[in-house]
């Protein structure tokens, strides 16, 4: 048996991504053979193609987000089987037995990868970076029912039992105290630009708070005010590619000047984005699940927004529940006070100290 982990991700959010890069580069580090493969790769173009006409539809309309979301969608329908069948044969070729699973879209594959070879078993591992199994997890039931009881699970953050199981470490310097930190806040809507983030920029301005946007599209940028700095993704980057087994990255990042053209660059890290989140007061964002591991290495508190859904709804009653975040409403009701914030950095803080680092436990398992 290869001891190589493969880390299973999906491209549609960044969530379901930039963690697998994250555990990609830990197990690196401590000389673990591993190797990021996105779900996106082995799907047929025209379908990949339509999720960017997706992602800026649901940019522009949260609710049509919202609304896709419950939709079940049987992924089968657009795999592409030649890419498929090269992949699993390559597996078998390499005698890969060891996966981590960020995406449910990834088990009809494992399932047929078994069926193909007759392996009785998989050292396969399913991370939900959700407190609760998200959409492509729930819709997976119906085709594949009690996949749970095949494969390990492991959630980072346990709704049930109301704590943080595990982090997904990033190596970095020392978490910058509250009060030597910029007096900024960053405000996001995740790796899709979506929710209501953008409506709460005219009344931050007006509290004289200095923001951090992270833009969806360069012409937002144009409205920046003086106190103000924008930043997006590269909008010509994709997480996957016309090639197999193209190198993943984080995601190319820039700061968006007037009359500048931005220098898209990405780290070999972690996302460029996370040099933000480590030195604002706060981050002012729907409670996606990579914005929850964000929080938890920066120690940098969450004002939360509209959730995407029951799972990201979950994520933020949970953070309130564990002192790291607090809803956008309960913290304008009290007057914006800063030390609300302070407290919830110093919860995070300990919170730190205390959790286990997903990989490190993961490699107490291989070894």
């Amino acid at each position: 048996m290869n001891s190589k982990v493969v880390i299973l991700c999906s491209g549609f959010g960044l969530g379901f991504y930039v963690p697998g890069l994250l555990i990609n580069n830990n197990f690196t580090k401590k000389d673990i053979e591993s190797e990021v493969v996105v779900f996106e790769d082995y799907v047929v173009k025209e379908k990949r193609d339509n999720i960017a006409i997706n992602k800026t539809a649901y940019h522009d309309n949260f609710k049509a987000a919202l609304l896709a979301q419950r939709m079940p969608w049987d992924i089968r329908q657009s795999i592409d089987e030649e890419k498929v069948d090269r992949l699993l044969s390559s597996w078998k070729e390499s005698e890969i037995e060891n996966f981590v699973v960020l995406s449910g879209h990834w088990i009809f594959l494992l399932e047929e990868y078994k069926k193909r070879f007759k392996l009785e078993k998989i050292n396969a591992q399913i991370v939900y970076i959700d407190c609760k199994p998200s959409p492509s997890w729930k819709s997976l039931n119906k085709y594949i029912q009690n996949y749970s009881d095949i494969y390990a699970e492991t959630f980072l953050f346990d709704y049930d039992s109301n704590e943080v199981k595990y982090t997904i470490g990033i190596e970095e310097d020392e978490v910058i105290p509250f009060e030597e930190r910029e007096n900024r806040f960053m405000i996001h809507g995740g790796g899709w630009g979506m929710g209501t983030y953008k409506d709460k920029i005219p009344e931050l301005e007006e509290q004289g708070f200095f923001l951090d946007v992270i833009a969806y599209k360069k012409e937002e940028a144009s409205r920046q005010k003086s106190n103000n700095r924008y930043f997006m993704m590269d909008p010509q980057w994709t997480a996957w590619g016309d090639e197999e087994h193209k190198k993943a990255v984080f995601p190319p990042f820039a700061e968006i000047i007037e009359d500048k053209e931005p220098k898209f660059a990405t780290r070999d890290e972690y996302h460029p984005s996370f040099d933000l989140a480590k030195s604002c007061k706060a981050m002012i964002s729907k409670p996606g699940g990579g914005t929850l591991i964000d929080s938890l290495n920066a120690c940098t508190p969450i004002i939360l927004l509209d959730p995407f859904g029951d799972h990201e709804k979950k994520n933020a009653e949970l953070w309130e529940r564990l002192g790291f975040g607090i809803s956008y409403d309960k913290w304008k009701e009290a007057g914006f006070d800063m030390e609300i914030l302070n407290k919830l950095h110093s919860n995070l803080l300990k919170q730190k100290k205390l959790s286990k680092d997903y990989s490190t436990e993961y490699i107490k398992g291989l070894i």
